[in-house]
């Protein structure tokens, strides 16, 4: 059996604050002076608890991180908030509109795979199984199917749309090349994500650990995670690399933009205190050499991908 939510909060991110509410604005009235934030709906509490703790004038859309990637290298944002690290395609497009950017690590995620708390038989569930569930055209549809002991039920599928870096993971390690069946319910709202599951005893879905753990406290009470292979998404076990579902988390940063002050300066004040952040964001903490790596990554324009980070 995994993990609860309130164990995972209470065994691993005791030292956890009050998520405070980021000064993010996703309505277009953005001020001509603004710090412009887009990408990554996991990444967007990370930076919006930036903003708002240090006091920066940001506006933090969440529209997906390769969605993000589109606008960023349009040029048409200072920082991509990324939940992946940035695909060859973006690269391209980077390079073809002359936009250098700096690629800056700031936190460890798991994607926890998400059910409703009654549904007490499907605890563990192997990479293999979630593949079946989740590959278009799998004769898979019901709890039976994966096990005839379990419920004769249709599952239900939630999960993240087209644009999002989750989704781009979540593929990637999960169905290994295979297409994923296009009849669940996507969004990039997370809070609805989790509204959805916790009101459908045979949902299933998947999403970052943070906001997983940062969920509504009314739809937190009525969903838990589940164990993937046997291993749960702890910080333990994401930082050994034993949870099979563990990426990196990144912003990146418009080289031409770090030449303004307030970029620069929300920029290293992002990097001088991501780590103490990642906790009261509910995320997990990149080894602490990382943050050195990255501080000097930064402080030397270095641009470009870390070929460490491409798969």
């Amino acid at each position: 059996m995994p993990k609860t939510r309130h164990a995972l909060t209470a065994s691993l991110l005791a030292a956890v604050t009050v998520f405070a509410v980021g000064c993010s604005s996703n309505d277009g009235t953005l001020g001509a002076d603004a710090i412009r934030v887009t990408g990554s709906a996991t990444v967007e509490p990370i930076s919006s608890y930036i903003a708002s703790r240090y006091d920066f004038d940001a506006g933090i859309e969440a529209i997906g991180s390769t969605d993000g990637f589109e606008k960023f290298c349009n040029g048409e944002a200072d920082i991509n908030d990324s939940s992946v690290a940035i695909p060859a395609d973006f690269q391209k497009q980077c390079a073809d509109n002359n936009v250098e950017y700096v690629e800056l690590p700031i936190g460890l995620d798991a994607i926890t795979i998400v059910k409703h708390r009654d549904n007490d038989f499907a605890a563990d569930l192997t990479i293999d199984q979630l593949h079946d569930i989740w590959a278009k055209d799998s004769a898979v549809s019901k709890w039976s199917d994966i096990d005839p002991s379990w419920p004769d039920e249709e599952i239900t599928l939630y999960g993240r749309p087209d644009g999002s870096g989750t989704l781009g993971v979540f593929k990637d390690l999960v169905l290994n090349g295979d297409e994923i069946r296009d009849d669940y319910q996507a969004t990039d709202d997370i809070q609805e994500l989790s509204k959805w599951v916790a009101e459908d005893p045979n949902a299933l879905s998947f999403m970052g650990i943070g906001n997983y753990l940062a969920t509504d406290e009314d739809n937190r009470n009525r969903i838990d995670n589940v164990n993937v292979d046997g291993i749960a998404p702890t910080a333990e076990e994401a930082k050994s690399g034993n949870y099979p579902l563990t990426r990196p988390l990144f912003i990146y940063v418009s080289k031409k933009s770090a030449e303004r002050e307030d970029v620069d300066k929300f920029v290293t004040t992002y990097l001088d205190n991501a780590e103490a952040v990642m906790p009261r964001v509910y995320f997990y903490q990149l080894p602490e050499d990382e943050y050195g790596k990255a501080q000097k990554r930064y402080a030397d324009r270095t641009t470009g991908p870390d070929e460490r980070w491409q798969a």
